[in-house]
């Protein structure tokens, strides 16, 4: 049984496996560098903490761009209804 599995164990060893990163003129990449950085805990912390600012400030803009234009219209609507009480009104009875 031990001869089986140390036959088998070496015709694996031959084959080289397949993987799915890249290989260059020295070998494999060094993908799993990468994946440490990214995975540590104040690299997320990071990336979440700069997006989360970035979306504050766009809905923010977005905001102060609509409170903008809605108190533009309520001042020229405010500018209407006081010009209107402004005019003389000829069939006004008293």
């Amino acid at each position: 049984m031990s001869d089986e599995a140390t036959i088998e164990e070496e015709a694996d060893a031959e084959h080289p496996s397949t993987t799915s990163r890249p290989e260059t003129d020295t070998g494999l990449l060094k993908w799993s560098y990468i994946f440490e950085i990214v995975a540590k805990q104040w690299t997320i912390f990071l990336v979440l903490s700069i997006g989360i600012a970035v979306f504050l400030y766009m809905s923010r803009k977005k905001r102060t761009v609509r409170k903008d234009l809605s108190s533009a219209i309520k001042r020229d609507h405010a500018q209407r209804i006081s010009q209107a009480s402004a005019k003389p009104t000829f069939y006004k009875r008293e």
